[in-house]
């Protein structure tokens, strides 16, 4: 059998599917965010790189405007002595500066410092085709532009402000200062570093292209980094800039939480459906046991009757359909004792049938509203926490017509062969007498094993004329209230000669004196005499057989003991029924009709009385009797052996 069937492993293999997309997509999304986060920071990083390069720069180009502004105002008649003192003054106030230059009419005449720049001194920048260009445009424009970086002619490489003068419209010349750039860009990898960032920087050309880099790894230019365009005194430069840190996100963390939940909802979800196919098997199992139960019910020749704690019938099977002729929809939820041809009968009925082996009978109702003999046995069990009965009902008018006639067949049977078997049994008796003469001893022997016979016969005949008076209610029970060790006394009395002949001794113990009871003495020693003699058959040699008399409460209880085999287990709920014997074979070692304990039973029922059988341990047996008490005694201990 298949656990799950294939749209089930097909809806599994889509809830798979789906959360692993719902779990990228947790994690591209939270990628993209710290992107973001990383793009903003590294936005105000390179906005900081900005205002680094733009302040320190035009801190030291506004002295370029300055000093250009100071040779207008002086119409350009500046002695060699001013700029001498002018131009190590505004050096001094200059970060960065490698040296300032002064170039009337194009000619550069003035640097300082002089020293590492005395190549520059007497330069003529229409002979400098690498420079010219660009110093003929801010010329052209009238405006002062930052180049560069320049191979200096001077040597080393540089930054070059140049600031065109004009007096009344007549060009005088030019007014620059170089930038060296190292300290510079050491100062700005010290920005970039506290930020945790690499930066480059590259000028934009005229004509839209871009030179190499001249800061930092040019590579970046080429990748994913933020590229920003910084425009400082007419040069135009590009940065580009990229975080140095990881990109820091959650997706080891979203993609176990992720993965984690849908094991789990997968997990929940195959145990909801493999339960749910585990449910369905178990219904269908359930619906064929109670097919199965229904059937064996229905098959059962016995009414079952189902009720709930308070008595009302909850099921029934066919057989009680058919005793009743009455069909579930009428019964269902009716109360039991209106099964009953006298619902009045339920108390006592119900405290007679305390357990499922003791039947009563009774008289039930058919759907004509006819009485029939009825027998009830009813058990209690525990279902779910609730209390529910169990009523076995046997219709009894077949069986009560079978017992009618066997009863009828023999007692016939015992009539027409008691007289016989009294003429029989006399005329032997009269032959063994010598009425007749003397006979041998082989006839005598013959004769002797007749008569012995006969007398067991006669025995049997009257055994079964007993239990058909009884049955019938025609046995007469003269009631008086006896002491019961009376009766025990005489019963041994009466059973010593079989004991002796036995090698048995009898022997009475009485654990309580003056005990008095309501019943037929001679009935009662009929009772006694056979259980007397039932162990004394049974006991061994040399041994004991004890009648031990007790009381309770309510109660006096006579016990006989023997140190027998015992009754077989098997055999102990048949022990009082008629006919009833452990061994009913011809090779059975004691003799009996099986009659005797049946008819015990029956006289002690009459008398309202009880006996049972319990096995005694580790050997023998216990036959008892009680009978209910007529008054309160003493609790005195008395033995009495014979």
């Amino acid at each position: 059998m298949k656990l799950l069937s294939y749209w089930q492993v097909a809806l599994l293999l889509g809830c798979i599917l789906l959360s692993t997309l719902l779990t990228e997509q947790l994690v591209r999304q939270d990628i993209a965010y710290a992107r973001g986060q990383q793009l903003e920071q590294q936005v105000a990083n390179a906005g900081h790189i900005r205002s680094f390069l733009e302040t320190e720069l035009n801190r030291a180009l506004h002295l370029n405007f300055g000093l250009s502004a100071y040779i207008q105002a002086k119409s350009g008649d500046v002695t060699a002595e001013e700029f001498d003192l002018l131009l190590p003054e505004l050096v001094k106030q200059g970060l960065y500066i490698r040296n300032i230059g002064i170039a009337p009419g194009n000619v550069l005449s003035y640097v300082h410092p002089i020293e590492g720049n005395e190549g520059a001194i007497g330069l003529y920048y229409p002979d400098i085709p690498e420079q010219w260009p660009a110093v003929k445009a801010i010329i052209d424009n009238r405006q002062g532009r930052l180049v560069g970086p320049v191979q200096l002619m001077q040597g080393g490489v540089g930054f070059i402000h140049r600031v065109p003068v004009f007096i009344q419209d007549d060009y005088w010349g030019i007014v620059s200062i170089v930038v060296d750039p190292n300290t510079l860009w050491q100062e700005l990898q010290l920005i970039a570093d506290r930020y945790g960032i690499d930066a480059a920087l590259r000028t934009k050309l005229d004509d839209g292209q871009f030179s190499a880099g001249f800061f930092g790894p040019t590579w970046l230019f080429y990748d994913d980094s933020l590229l920003l365009t910084l425009s400082i005194r007419g040069a135009e430069w590009q940065l580009a800039i990229r975080s140095t840190d990881p990109l820091r996100t959650r997706a080891l963390e979203i993609r176990v939480m992720g993965y984690s939940v849908s094991l789990l909802l997968l997990a929940l979800l195959g145990w909801l459906t493999f339960s749910r196919r585990q449910l369905q098997n178990s219904t269908h199992q359930l619906k064929l046991q109670q097919q199965y139960l229904t059937t064996v019910m229905d098959n059962v020749a016995d009414a079952i009757v189902t009720t709930d704690a308070s008595g009302h019938i909850e099921q029934i099977n066919q057989a009680a359909s058919d005793i009743f002729g009455l069909d579930m929809s009428q019964l269902q939820g009716v109360h039991w004792c209106s099964l009953l041809y006298d619902p009045t009968e339920q108390d006592a009925l119900l405290a007679a049938t305390t357990s499922a082996h003791k039947a009563v009978i009774t008289q039930g109702r058919d759907h004509f509203d006819q009485a029939f003999p009825l027998s009830i046995s009813r058990s209690e069990v525990d279902f779910n926490q609730l209390k529910k009965h169990v009523i076995l009902l046997r219709d009894m008018t077949e069986q009560h017509k079978v017992d009618r006639l066997k009863s009828e067949f023999v007692s016939t049977v015992s009539h027409e062969l008691r007289t016989p078997l009294t003429s029989i049994n006399g005329s032997i008796g009269l032959v063994l007498g010598g009425v007749l003469g003397a006979v041998t001893p082989q006839v005598k022997q013959l004769l002797q094993t007749a008569y012995n016979n006969c007398a067991a016969l006669t025995r049997l005949i009257n055994d079964l004329l007993d239990i058909e008076k009884l049955e019938a209610g025609k046995v007469s029970f003269e009631f008086q209230q006896v002491r019961l060790d009376d009766v025990l006394q005489s019963a041994i009395a009466a059973n010593q000669p079989l004991a002796q002949s036995a090698q048995i001794s009898l022997k009475l113990v009485c654990l309580a004196q003056n005990v008095r009871v309501y019943i037929d003495p001679a009935r009662l020693q009929q009772v006694l005499t056979n259980l007397i003699s039932n162990a004394i058959k049974f006991a061994p040699k040399e041994s004991e057989v004890v009648l031990q008399l007790s009381v309770d409460q309510s109660q006096a209880r006579v016990e006989v003991l023997d140190d027998g085999i015992g009754v077989p287990e098997h055999f102990q709920n048949q022990l009082f029924q008629k006919f009833a014997q452990a061994d009913s074979s011809d090779r059975k070692q004691q003799q009996g009709t099986g009659l005797g304990l049946a008819i015990c039973r029956a006289l002690v029922e009459q008398m309202d009385g009880e006996i049972g059988y319990q096995k005694r341990h580790p050997i023998g047996s216990c036959f008892f009797f009680a009978f209910p008490r007529v008054e309160p005694l003493e609790s005195t201990e008395y033995n009495h052996s014979t």
